[in-house]
């Protein structure tokens, strides 16, 4: 850690605070499948407890924009309380990006959030609300606002149920709607290490999909499809591969049009995502259902 972006980043994910899971009530459905011989990991909501049950923010307020604005190196110009009227600046352009990515083609947008914080900012300061000194960190400023509006934690068993299924020898990998600070976050938590990484420890290169980096998110038929060609160099076939999320729509139903096998995890009701309003997600049935990560072991 020796980049003043760590050193700066370093105190947010010290302090941040255990959370606990709420039960769903859902009831587990696991038996044993020796076919299966890889396995592909949603993140939020499924390896990481995530305050809003996804990426984004859960609830957020004046001193957050003040905390991550001050860190990041930003001037603020006005009171603290003056600083909410930076997010409809964010949520206009989310909305706009959304909108310019559709009428492009692009049926799930995602959006990179360095690109989109960088213009909100930029409007902010136009309206006299920041400076932006040369040695602003746009970047920093993300993962910082997002630390404090989302907090996340690992489910628990993630570390030692990612360790079993390692030693068994599975191949793992990921496919989440992510932001380029997940990997960051992801591997403090597996190992306690600080550092700038675009991939996570222990999980395959090839195997790992992340939308920032595509600019498309779930359930975008290509995300999943996208998966098809490494695993083919490895000689795996999709039905021989189980996807594990939290999301009937962008997980359970993405996920089995593929052909993949589907594991849903109804572990945390914040992030339990039955789809009632999609009639295909919310009919379908996962291969498997789990209520904790370590019922992975009656699966593998």
């Amino acid at each position: 850690m020796n980049t003043p972006f760590l050193k700066k980043l370093d105190p947010y994910l010290r302090h941040l605070q255990p959370m606990t899971v709420r039960p769903t009530g859902a009831v587990a459905n696991c038996r044993k499948d020796e076919t299966i011989k890889a396995v592909i990991f949603d993140i939020y909501g499924t390896l990481l407890i995530s305050a809003s049950g996804d990426i984004m923010q859960d609830s957020y307020d004046a001193s957050m924009f003040s905390r991550a604005l001050a860190s990041a190196g930003y001037f603020i110009k006005v009171p603290e309380s003056a600083l909410m009227a930076i997010h409809p600046l964010f949520e206009r352009q989310v909305l706009d990006g959304k909108k310019q990515a559709r009428d492009l083609g692009t049926p799930f947008p995602e959006l990179d959030l360095v690109e989109i914080w960088g213009k909100t900012l930029a409007q902010a300061q136009k309206k006299g609300l920041i400076a932006i000194p040369d040695e602003a960190d746009p970047r920093l400023y993300t993962i910082l606002f997002e630390l404090s509006s989302n907090q996340v934690w690992p489910m628990p068993k993630m570390n030692e149920t990612l360790a079993k299924l390692k030693q068994k020898g599975y191949p793992l990998g990921i496919v989440s709607n992510a932001q380029f600070y997940t990997p960051i976050i992801m591997n403090y938590f597996l190992d306690g290490q600080l550092k700038e990484s675009e991939w996570i420890d222990g999980f395959e290169r090839d195997l790992s999909v992340f939308s920032y980096k595509l600019l498309k998110g779930k359930p975008d038929p290509s995300i999943f499809a996208g998966l098809i060609a490494p695993l083919k160099r490895r000689g795996l076939a999709p039905k021989q591969v189980l996807y594990v999320g939290n999301d009937m729509l962008k997980d359970m139903y993405a996920a089995a049009q593929h052909g993949f096998k589907t594991c849903f995890f109804a572990g945390d009701r914040r992030a339990y995502r039955l789809r009632q309003n999609h009639p295909e997600a919310s009919a379908m049935r996962p291969d498997f259902t789990i209520t904790a990560l370590d019922q992975l072991n009656e699966i593998l």
